[in-house]
């Protein structure tokens, strides 16, 4: 494998220039590269070098698989104090931008609890809109949020044990279905009107998200089956954290391939093991 620049991930042409920093000669593409990793702190030193190591193996993937290659990795970066634990609106950007940016098949490696409905669904959109192939490949889990984006890829790659979840929408850390339940098993005059907007909030939630699923399904299977399976999964049958393994998924009649590719795991090692949000703390 060529040598990159521990600064631009850059693959470095020639020699490279090669510069003595704290005792450790390293070298870079440029002399550009050379000045700025030496202006960074620590912590940017740090971070620099990570990225580097996790752009190469990225790019062992993309040249092993002949895809772009896309991440949304909620684990602790080292160089950050706090967790990356949910999708975001800044994932949404940076999810978007890189499938817009790209004409060819896309690998989506995804691992993350779930997150906003928004978010989540913006990135779903964007994963059925491509106009190539889109596999998402889940080494370890996708929850809520994330199996509404496996919903919308042409594919989806995971190992026996690999698990995805339901989707049914969370209000205020609520199940969407109890909530709906409510004034069914109360008098409505005990419940409060904060709990009677929650409910009426919740039903319409239930109805967008099963719309947003059936539409991810329609090109995947026949009508009557993808309208039971966005019923299932939205429906509150299941509590939120529950493991969907490669075998249901499969049962499901989802485009499932058992096997996530070796050097996948290489990525979780730049990682730090810091703690992550449980899947059923997931906000969608």
């Amino acid at each position: 494998m060529s040598e990159r620049c521990i600064y631009c991930g850059m693959e470095i042409e020639g020699k490279g220039i090669a510069k003595e920093i704290d005792g450790d000669k390293i070298k870079f593409c440029s002399r550009h590269c050379s000045v700025m990793f030496d202006g960074l702190e620590k912590k940017g030193r740090m971070k620099a070098v990570i990225m580097a190591e996790r752009n190469a193996i990225i790019k062992d993937i993309e040249e092993e698989r002949g895809t772009k290659v896309i991440t949304m990795i909620h684990r602790r970066e080292p160089w950050e104090e706090t967790d990356e634990n949910q999708i975001n609106i800044e994932d949404t950007e940076h999810v978007l931008m890189r499938i817009r940016q790209t004409s060819e098949d896309v690998d989506l490696i995804l691992h993350t609890p779930g997150g906003f409905v928004l978010a989540s669904e913006m990135i779903a959109m964007a994963v059925k809109n491509h106009p190539a192939k889109v596999t998402v490949i889940i080494p370890f889990y996708a929850m809520s949020g994330g199996t509404l984006i496996a919903l919308a890829a042409d594919e989806i790659m995971m190992e026996k044990d690999s698990v995805l979840g339901p989707v049914d929408p969370q209000i205020g850390g609520m199940p969407a279905g109890a909530l709906i339940s409510l004034p069914e098993k109360k008098p409505v005059e005990t419940i409060s009107d904060e709990y009677i907007m929650l409910s009426e909030e919740a039903r319409r939630s239930l109805i967008r998200v099963q719309k947003m699923v059936l539409w991810l399904l329609e090109d995947k299977m026949d009508t009557e089956k993808a309208e039971k399976l966005a019923e299932f999964l939205t429906g509150g049958y299941m509590t939120h954290d529950t493991p969907i393994i490669f075998d249901v998924a499969k049962s499901f009649g989802l485009n499932v391939k058992q096997g996530v590719p070796g050097k996948v795991y290489d990525l979780f090692r730049t990682f730090e093991f810091g703690a992550c949000s449980r899947p059923q703390s997931a906000k969608y």
